[in-house]
């Protein structure tokens, strides 16, 4: 004979006689994942043309509670906005668009195979070397260097403004994480608290304002070789 269980409803006892507590989600997915060339360049110092596989992860801190339906957020809203940005991304040549060592330029070139012109984009460094890319094949970043912290920096502002900065507040999230791995073990993570409705997005964002400004710290660590492997 089938036993009845009496269904309680949730408890409406008061938080504050709980311990302190809060929700977080985290999300990393095998589809938050671009494939990028770069070079970090500054100073006295150029890296070799390089490439990594990145890979990025989203943290949201909410509050005591979760929402009606129980989330602190969909993962599926996080799944979306962050594989079609990192999708966007890869099997590129990243540009860092505000170097203050890399002089960068725009021309144009015939195409006698389509009859068309073709865009390049031309870098010289410091050191005198130059490149040339197809402009299809570069993605032009607002950042001053090709790192993993201005990138996770970058893409912070791109996930939030996908997710909508108000509705995550509406839910009670008050903070995000971005991490941006290039490779096992060496990542970078930007946390911020999430910007109050009528923000300035582009002030917020804006990389170089993160960055100091005077002569560079000798590492004591001499390295001669791509990202201090």
């Amino acid at each position: 004979m089938a036993k009845r269980t009496k269904l309680t409803p949730p408890s409406t006892a008061s938080s504050s006689s709980r311990p302190a507590c809060s929700f977080e989600v985290h999300v990393e997915k095998e589809t938050f994942k671009f494939n990028a060339a770069h070079f970090v360049a500054f100073k006295g110092f150029r890296e070799r043309l390089h490439g990594h596989n990145y890979r990025v992860g989203v943290k949201l801190l909410g509050s005591r509670k979760i929402c009606s339906d129980g989330y602190v957020l969909d993962f599926g809203c996080i799944k979306a906005v962050t594989k079609t940005i990192c999708k966007g991304m890869n099997e590129h040549f990243i540009v860092p668009m505000l170097s203050d060592v890399l002089t960068i330029t725009m021309t144009k070139v015939d195409n006698p195979v389509t009859q068309k012109q073709d865009e390049y984009v031309n870098l010289t460094c410091e050191d005198g070397s130059q490149f040339s890319f197809p402009k299809h094949d570069c993605i032009l970043l607002p950042i001053v260097h090709a790192t993993t912290e201005e990138l996770a920096i970058y893409l912070y502002g791109k996930i939030l403004n996908g997710l909508d900065a108000d509705y995550l507040l509406q839910r009670g999230i008050h903070t995000m994480e971005v991490l941006v791995s290039e490779a096992p073990g060496q990542d970078s993570t930007f946390r911020m608290e999430i910007p109050p409705s009528g923000s300035n997005h582009d002030e917020i964002f804006d990389v170089a304002s993160y960055i100091t400004t005077g002569d560079i710290i000798p590492m004591p660590c001499p390295t001669t070789t791509e990202a201090a492997k």
